[in-house]
């Protein structure tokens, strides 16, 4: 979205917050009141500080603020196909109405008060209504800005993510295409349900998604597993330990199915009698853990097997590290470590909310 206002506005980048609830509504208040409060400062001064012309005035624009709220909420679901200076138009037009409606009102019922008729000073109106117009416009820019700079910033996570995920495609596709030949020398038949398996895979893996759930990201990694499986045979052990509830926690696509694809090719594959992976997700408080830990194949110095480990597929845990610290903001780790001759790769990060 720009200034020159050409493209649509969307209910997720409508830049006037929820004002019918929540925050949104309470700093609308909070707004009012300091504005009360500076106006009674600026009328009457420390000295001559009157409370019970504050009161008037916090009660004036406490309707004026509770109205505005209101047309917003309300004419929001009309203004979502009208570009955004129009809409900062309409809006600002609707808190001037907000005003002068309040102003009319508060005109008659001191007029009223004090002299028993029913009657209006415009003059007055036409006051309070300028009075508003200032702050009302400070703050709807404020909005506008403030929109303006969370699409910038959404625009260049999306950009990073997408660069560091298009790094890791190729690198998947090769694996398994080598899987696929080898297999086709092999078993015509289980060739042909390789051939299905890896359609699903690359359909996943090539989703124009930001995020996914886990979920999907768990049956992709057993969709792969499930071709490794019918490769490698009894070569290769695999089982999972799932102990939260996958479908409501998102995730950037591929965090776990290239450590997967790495245990198979740098940790089962290369030894003799074949290896074992085992899978387990849990919670450990706010944190969400993703063990993986894989079998090495068999030497006698533990540094060589992490050495080796870590060569083969030191650029995909780079570009998992880089991309978990875009996705969750800096709140991910990647921890790697040797013990008994099986490599463990954890993954932590806090579930985003919402």
């Amino acid at each position: 979205m720009s200034d020159s206002g050409t493209n649509q506005t969307q209910i997720g980048n409508y830049f006037i917050p929820d004002l019918c609830r929540g925050q949104g509504l309470l700093g609308i208040f909070v707004i009012a009141a300091l504005s009360a409060l500076l106006m009674a400062l600026l009328h009457n001064g420390i000295g001559d500080f009157d409370f019970l012309w504050l009161g008037k005035i916090v009660l004036l624009i406490f309707w004026i603020a509770l109205l505005s709220a209101i047309f917003l909420c309300r004419a929001q679901p009309y203004l979502l196909h009208l570009t955004l200076p129009r809409i900062a138009l309409i809006n600002y037009l609707l808190v001037l109405l907000a005003a002068a409606l309040c102003a009319v009102t508060a005109e008659y019922w001191n007029n009223y008060s004090r002299t028993g008729i029913w009657r209006t000073d415009p003059l007055s109106i036409l006051n309070i209504v300028l009075i508003a117009a200032i702050p009302a416009g400070v703050l709807l820019r404020l909005y506008y800005l403030q929109q303006l700079l969370h699409q910038q910033q959404k625009a260049g996570f999306e950009a990073r993510l997408a660069a560091l995920q298009a790094t890791i495609r190729p690198h998947f596709l090769f694996n398994s295409m080598n899987s696929l030949a080898t297999l086709i020398r092999i078993d015509a038949d289980k060739a042909e349900k390789t051939v299905e398996n890896l359609c699903d895979l690359f359909r996943y893996a090539l989703k124009d998604s930001g995020s996914v759930t886990l979920q999907e990201e768990v049956d992709a990694c057993q969709g792969y597993l499930e071709i490794e499986k019918l490769r490698l045979d009894e070569r290769l052990e695999y089982s999972w330990d799932i102990k939260v509830e996958l479908s409501d926690i998102s995730v950037p696509p591929l965090i776990l199915q290239p450590l997967i694809e790495n245990a198979v090719f740098h940790g089962v594959q290369p030894a003799i009698q074949g290896g074992s992976i085992y899978i387990t997700i849990y919670s450990c408080g706010d944190w969400l853990c993703i063990d993986l830990v894989n079998s090495l194949p068999e030497t006698t110095h533990p540094r060589a097997a992490l050495s080796e480990m870590t060569s083969g597929h030191q650029l995909a845990v780079d570009n998992l590290r880089c991309r978990l610290d875009v996705y969750f903001s800096g709140s991910a780790k990647l921890q790697e470590t040797v013990f008994k001759n099986h490599y463990h790769t954890r993954i932590l990060f806090k579930p985003l909310e919402g």
